[in-house]
């Protein structure tokens, strides 16, 4: 990977820079979104940059550049795992965890590149947690991901943002409407069950695809709306949901209807403040047996 200056015209870089160049940068940031060429690219240049020795960093031609460059470098340590659910294992944090206490080798400062990091499940961002809160002096985390909304509000708060752009075409694509209609139409119809497991077998589907939740919720939300419509007597055009929205506005009340579309709005406002994956899908299911 060849070292560069950084590009000053970009926002994002021309901020790390300046983090960089007055010595205070952050011992743990995320770097979100563009593609993941893009992220791992930036990463590695804030990385040389860190274990550069001279000021003006990273300058690409002291030894720990050089070796930053050709990817040897002892301090600098990437781990890469797919991106898919739970692939970063709780196992891979922890040795993470027990090398970070190990002094550096070469460098001043040892930094950790954690590639798809999203893919963290919630005990493996409580076991990096414990090192964000209290990171040696001489330790950097870099974590690469799509989004920041797969982690905890607390993993957030120890960490800084820099959010690189629109994510590529390849991550961002939509699912497929069948997909989608049906993970949707599933959940609706399990409120009109008295056993509250039904609503949780229904929302299996969402545990391990944050982007299906994200992108059936307002589909759940207007088949609630179109069975609102339908009791109070006006028609439902929607021909992609067949006699669903009828079957729920004969079984549900007005009121029940209103509180699952607010329920639906307050989980869709959730996901844009970044809440947690797996506590939005509890949540799901809470809030909807709840308003029946």
């Amino acid at each position: 990977m060849a070292i560069r200056p950084f590009n000053t015209e970009n926002p994002v870089e021309k901020s790390i820079a300046g983090a960089l160049y007055s010595r205070r940068f952050p011992h743990a940031v995320i770097l979100e979104g563009a593609s993941p060429e893009e992220r791992m690219s930036l990463a590695k240049n804030i990385a040389a940059a860190l274990v550069c020795t001279n000021a003006d960093a990273p300058c690409g031609v002291c030894p720990n550049c050089k070796k930053a460059s050709a990817d040897s470098h002892a301090d600098i340590l990437l781990y890469s795992v797919e991106d898919k659910p739970k692939a970063f294992k709780v196992d891979i944090v922890r040795e993470i965890r027990s090398k970070a206490y190990i002094v550096p080798n070469e460098a001043e400062r040892k930094v950790f590149i954690l590639e798809n990091s999203h893919t963290m499940g919630v005990e493996g961002q409580n076991a990096i947690l414990k090192i964000l809160e209290e990171p040696p002096a001489y330790v950097n985390f870099i974590l690469l991901c799509s989004s920041k909304s797969g982690f905890l509000p607390t993993v957030l708060s120890r960490s800084v943002v820099y959010n690189l752009g629109q994510t590529s075409s390849s991550e961002d694509d939509s699912l497929p409407r069948e997909k989608i209609l049906d993970a949707a139409k599933g959940v609706a119809l399990s409120v009109t069950e008295l056993n509250d497991f039904e609503t949780v077998k229904a929302a299996a589907v969402f545990e391990k695809d944050a982007k299906l939740l994200r992108e059936s919720l307002p589909v759940i939300q207007e088949i609630f709306a179109a069975s609102l419509r339908i009791k109070y007597n006006a028609e439902d055009e929607n021909s992609e949901f067949g006699t669903l929205p009828s079957v729920l506005a004969q079984k549900l009340s007005r009121r029940s209807l209103l509180e699952l579309i607010e329920a639906t709005d307050l989980l869709m406002n959730s996901i844009k403040l970044n809440a947690n994956h797996n506590l939005t899908v509890t949540a799901l299911c809470t809030r909807l047996r709840k308003a029946i």
